[in-house]
C-alpha cells in the first residue's frame, strides 16, 4: 500500500489489538504511530500474553501499562496454557516441560 496504515484515518481514541505479546515491541511502535497521527491510544487487547520481561525487570504488559497509562486486557496467558496442560489437556509432557522452562528463563512471576 505504500504506507503504515490501511483503512480509516487515525483519530480520537484507538484500541490496539495484538495476537501475541512477547517483549511489547509492536505495541510500543503502534503507540508511536497512533500518537504521531494525533490520536490517543485507549488500550490494548491481547490474544496471548507470553508474560515475558519487557525492557527492564517488569513484564511487557506491566511496562505498557506504566509507560502509557493504558489498560491491557489479556484473553489467555502462558500460565493459563501451563495450567491447562497440567490438568490433563491435549499435549504431552515434553510440551509442558518446555513451557515451564521457558517461563523460568524468560518470564516474570505470575501476574493476576
Amino acid at each position: 500500500e505504500g504506507g503504515n496504515l490501511i483503512g480509516a484515518p487515525l483519530e480520537g481514541k484507538v484500541l490496539i489489538v495484538d495476537d501475541v505479546l512477547t517483549a511489547g515491541t509492536a505495541v510500543r511502535e503502534s503507540v508511536g504511530i497512533i500518537k504521531a497521527a494525533g490520536a490517543q491510544p485507549a488500550g490494548v487487547v491481547l490474544a496471548l500474553d507470553r508474560q515475558e520481561r519487557g525492557v527492564g525487570s517488569q513484564s511487557a504488559v506491566q511496562e505498557i501499562q506504566a509507560n502509557y497509562g493504558i489498560p491491557v486486557v489479556r484473553i489467555i496467558t502462558l500460565d493459563h496454557l501451563i495450567e491447562y496442560l497440567e490438568a490433563g489437556g491435549d499435549g504431552d509432557g515434553d510440551e509442558l516441560a518446555s513451557l515451564r522452562n521457558h517461563r523460568r528463563m524468560h518470564c516474570v512471576d505470575s501476574e493476576a
